[in-house]
């Protein structure tokens, strides 16, 4: 048995491991084009029945099939094959069968390009269309999610003004014409769930810290009742793919393969499952969205397998044999997922935390020698965390920044305004992020380091104001929110520009990408926070005195 339509794997993955400097030669990032309205089925009749009441018939049958399964807490995203239905169909719907009884409004979906048509491409190809159509009829398009990914990719999580750096999210149509990964989730998702709109998104390359920024730019759209799709299959055993890591024990170890990808997939390990990659060669054509999926996952997300199959085992010959699984994530009914979004009604600013002076020198010592080993040896220094006096404080949720300067210069600030991760892990990250991710700046080098002061803002719980003219310059931190366009300043920032409250939210809006006056508008929504400010010269002052 050959599933002919995934021939074209092979150019895929052997373009995979090419030098960055080689690929950025040879792709380009996605262009806008002028598109239909409706995007019309491009395989229908090839990967699943085109007749309306066939195509029902059929994802009815795999759902019925399909036993209750156990697992625990709420679906934020499903892993689903994507091979012709008489192949994964059934595979598929034990992800989608889970997910019926949720109301989700949203649903993003994250497919790879096959390049069956058109050139490579790096980035997200995300098409100028209202809505999809398949046999069972057509679905809507998030359009302000999609336009806000085409129009606002610039934006990041630096509390400081920014500069524009290379968009990673376009319309290239031609990445869609005879592609079926993405296309092959549509009825299954039409037949589980009510009322959606989806953002679909074809992934091309992504290299350097393309994922990171993809990922940030996709976070924001992700709410309680949004549901990620992650389209992909996985081993591709056989000369026809090119690949033949083994020759004997077929089935088994093709199994083993497979799993040693879910075991990293299900740790939420994203650099694992990057190496585990390097390493055995293994072919799933949907790493890409895979690795983005982890980088978007919360810590407490719980993957589990809910099936698992192959074409091998289903034609008894795995000369040629494809594999699929149904991977589910949940998180616990109560928790956040996504992005945090304050509440209509909360009570007045909650301080900081009021950190102890060991406290908030533990932090600073974290930090520190965070960032002289991410620099000099590309590692987060973890293990040795039991070296700092990390105090139940430290180890509860919340936002905080990290900020790097120069000789009194920016040198970098990134963080989560979110209280995601507890606080020393939230200073971990960030540190990494503010040194290696801030895209006004190149990364940090060693040689630098001596002449580079740390500063740590840690947050309060935003909360919303009616109007910007209570702001209080100097002593609060601000976030403008309008539709899907978010900004944010530190408190500190006014005062060490030297704005006053107007000054200040023009620059807001213009980091924002927004018109100067846009603050002014009936529907821009802000909230404020304070932050606990120290750094290590405030620290090593008060040492001399």
């Amino acid at each position: 048995m050959k599933p002919y339509f995934l021939l074209s794997l092979l150019f895929f993955f052997s373009i995979i491991t090419i030098p960055a400097s080689l690929l950025l030669a040879q792709t380009e990032p996605p262009q806008k084009t002028e598109s239909p309205q409706i995007w019309e089925p491009q395989v229908a009749g090839r990967f699943y029945p085109a007749s309306e009441t066939a195509l029902k018939d059929q994802i009815e049958g795999f759902l019925s099939k399909t036993p209750e399964q156990a697992f625990h807490g709420k679906p934020l995203a499903i892993i689903a094959p994507h091979a012709g239905y008489q192949f994964s169909g059934q595979v598929a719907a034990y992800g989608y069968s889970v997910i019926k009884n949720y109301e989700f409004n949203k649903v993003i979906i994250l497919a790879p390009s096959h390049f069956m048509s058109g050139k490579r491409f790096r980035g997200v190809s995300i098409l100028n269309v209202k809505h999809f159509k398949t046999p069972l009829g057509t679905m809507e398009v998030d359009r302000p999610a999609c336009d806000y990914l085409l129009n606002n990719t610039n934006q990041n999580s630096s509390a400081e003004p920014s500069h524009k750096s290379l968009a990673l999210f376009g319309c290239y149509e031609g990445a869609y014409k005879g592609e079926h990964s993405l296309e092959a989730q549509l009825p299954f998702l039409q037949k589980t769930l009510q009322s959606f709109k989806i953002i679909p998104m074809l992934v091309g390359i992504l290299i350097n810290d393309d994922l990171d920024r993809v990922a940030d730019a996709i976070r924001p759209l992700i709410d309680n009742k949004t549901l990620i799709v992650i389209s992909s299959d996985f081993t591709h055993y056989g000369e026809y793919y090119g690949y033949i890591p083994f020759k004997n024990n077929l089935e088994e170890n093709i199994k083993k393969l497979d799993y040693g990808a879910f075991g990293k997939i299900l740790s939420k390990d994203f650099e694992g499952l990057i190496s585990y990659r390097k390493e055995t060669g293994i072919n799933a054509c949907g790493i890409i969205p895979i690795s983005l999926l982890l980088k978007l996952m919360p810590k407490e997300a719980q993957g589990t397998i809910l099936t698992y199959d192959t074409s091998g085992h289903q034609s008894n010959n795995f000369s040629f044999s494809v594999s699929y699984a149904s991977i589910i994530f949940t998180v616990a009914s109560e928790a956040k997922s996504g992005m945090y979004v304050p509440k209509e009604k909360t009570p007045e600013t909650v301080q900081p935390y009021g950190l102890s002076k060991k406290e908030k020198s533990a932090l600073l010592s974290l930090a520190r020698d965070t960032l002289e080993s991410y620099v000099k040896t590309g590692t987060t220094g973890e293990a040795k965390l039991t070296e700092y006096s990390l105090t139940p404080r430290l180890k509860e949720k919340c936002g905080a920044f990290v900020t790097l300067k120069k000789h009194g210069e920016l040198r970098g600030c990134i963080g989560h305004i979110s209280p995601t991760s507890s606080l020393y892990q939230t200073i971990i990250e960030n540190t990494i992020n503010s040194s290696s991710k801030d895209g006004r700046f190149s990364a940090v080098k060693a040689d630098e380091i001596p002449d580079i002061t740390i500063e740590i803002s840690v947050l309060s719980i935003p909360r919303k104001i009616d109007t910007p003219e209570t702001f209080c310059v100097g002593k609060e931190g601000i976030i403008l929110q309008k539709g899907l366009v978010r900004a944010v300043f530190l408190p500190q920032v006014a005062t060490e520009q030297g704005w006053d409250r107007t000054e200040t939210l023009c620059q807001l809006c213009k980091k924002a990408g927004l018109p100067q006056n846009a603050w002014k508008d009936s529907d821009t929504e802000f909230y404020i926070f304070t932050a606990e400010v120290f750094n290590e010269r405030d620290a090593q002052d008060k040492k001399k005195l």
